[in-house]
């Protein structure tokens, strides 16, 4: 709720649309905190529970309903936060002591993030516990919320060998797209963890599409260069699992089952490499001369198809299928399964589901894939690969190295949302027969006693929304 001119609460719009179908699957938490688990995992239920309460008492602007009510959780959750401090190496306590003392007031919080930032730390044990705005175009308010989430040493190890690998990713994309201009200018940070507990706004509906901290916080103030990207691994992997196969099972008919692919191994390049892409521009890039023409929507879904194609050529070129050990058709079945999910939000609200569209739109029109007049797609390896390398170099034509917006204007009419092409018939199909499928992914953890318990949730049953 937000406040009008009478004081009088009232609603504000809903980011999730009403009109659309909504569910939620629940997703088991067993990871344990790096250090002394026995004594940490109890504080950080605690420091869970107290954050529920915060942001119960917050309206969607970020006002509180009763500030006694929360002075005294704030105090309560940043001597929570000192005493978790003194339980965790020093490198994760040092960055704790700063969220305690930025929730107790005694330091600005604004300042205090962009502090963290610039730190570009890779601590054991992240922790989070203050205002976060997770989707700017949700609210642009931070809203309270606590997250904790422990380091994955060996697969950002990973991470680093493919981030040091980049240029030779690039040059497989050069090449594909006929654009030799193609760089990366900045890479941002991105820490690699498995999520303990979240609650609050972090825990909130809907979440980003593949579950991540926003880069910034939503705090003002970062360079491009200074924001990070938190990465949760196992929820990212046990998302797919409980959205993208059951609508990969009954849509796509391939060369691999949607099973069958090593996931594990797979979905982590493919986050970073449309992470990468997101950044990758020729020296013409000028989009700020005319995306405000085009339209917020329209140009995020070009965007976010720009990365995703950008970040497939990446996560196929040898130098990155040697270090991550699976094959390229792991990684295009992972891909077009990953299309699926994003298309299922609704490409007429958001624009990553606005970019599936156009991608699967594209593929189908010009015979890189079928598709049958119950939805179902028809790909195999070979095609679905030129077709990407069709569309990347589309894209770049269109829009990356564009002097204007007519080249988007006219890729957007012909393969992006509401275009009447064949990708039309798999969304409907979503609608019509698997609206049973979740959209959103919600936690828990168990209890000592071995029963299913959650610090954001009173029970931990399946729900709908």
């Amino acid at each position: 709720m937000a406040q009008d001119d009478h004081n009088t609460p009232r609603l504000l719009p809903p980011f999730w649309p009403v009109d659309d179908q909504h569910g939620v699957g629940y997703v088991l938490l067993e990871g344990q905190p790096p250090s002394d688990p026995a004594r940490t995992m109890p504080l950080l239920v605690r420091l869970a529970a107290q954050s529920e309460a915060m942001r119960g008492l917050q309206t969607a602007d970020g006002a509180f309903l009763s500030e006694s009510a929360a002075s005294a959780l704030r105090g309560e959750m940043s001597e929570g936060l000192l005493e978790l401090a003194e339980l965790v190496d020093e490198e994760s306590a040092e960055l704790i002591r700063m969220r305690a003392k930025a929730l107790s007031g005694a330091a600005d919080h604004g300042e205090t993030v962009i502090g963290i930032a610039r730190k570009n730390a890779q601590p054991s044990l992240e922790i989070v516990c203050g205002p976060l705005c997770t989707w700017r175009m949700k609210t642009r308010a931070g809203l309270h919320s606590f997250l904790a989430a422990a380091r994955d040493e060996e697969n950002q190890a990973i991470l680093d060998s493919l981030d040091a690998s980049l240029e030779g990713a690039l040059d497989a994309l050069r090449a594909g797209t006929g654009s030799s201009g193609l760089h990366v200018p900045f890479k941002l940070p991105m820490n690699v963890t498995d999520l303990l507990l979240s609650a609050g706004e972090a825990a909130g509906h809907p979440k980003h599409f593949a579950y991540f901290m926003p880069e910034d916080e939503g705090v003002d103030g970062l360079a491009l260069e200074e924001q990070r990207t938190l990465y949760m691994r196992n929820v990212h992997i046990a998302r797919y699992k409980v959205i993208t196969i059951p609508l990969a099972e009954a849509l796509l008919d391939g060369p691999v089952g949607p099973a069958e692919v090593p996931v594990e191994e797979t979905l982590m390049p493919w986050i970073r490499g449309h992470d990468h892409g997101h950044n990758t521009i020729v020296p013409e890039t000028d989009y700020e001369s005319w995306m405000k023409t085009l339209g917020i929507e329209p140009f995020m879904a070009l965007q976010e198809a720009i990365a995703d194609v950008y970040g497939f050529l990446m996560t196929i070129s040898e130098p990155w299928l040697e270090l991550t050990g699976v094959s390229r058709l792991d990684m295009s079945a992972t891909h077009i399964a990953e299309m699926l999910h994003y298309l299922r939000r609704g490409p007429e609200f958001y624009g990553d589901p606005g970019a599936a569209y156009v991608e699967l739109s594209f593929l189908a029109e010009n015979g890189y894939v079928e598709i049958d007049g119950n939805g179902r797609i028809s790909w195999d390896e070979d095609g679905f690969c030129k077709g990407m390398t069709a569309l990347a170099a589309a894209l770049t034509e269109s829009t990356v190295a564009a002097r204007d917006e007519r080249g988007s204007e006219e890729l957007l009419a012909r393969y992006g949302w509401p275009a009447e092409t064949a990708a039309m018939r798999t969304w409907n199909r979503m609608r019509d027969e698997l609206a049973g499928v979740p959209t959103s992914i919600a936690f828990y953890r168990p209890t000592d006693g071995g029963t299913a318990a959650s610090a954001t949730h009173a029970d931990a049953v399946p729900t709908s929304v």
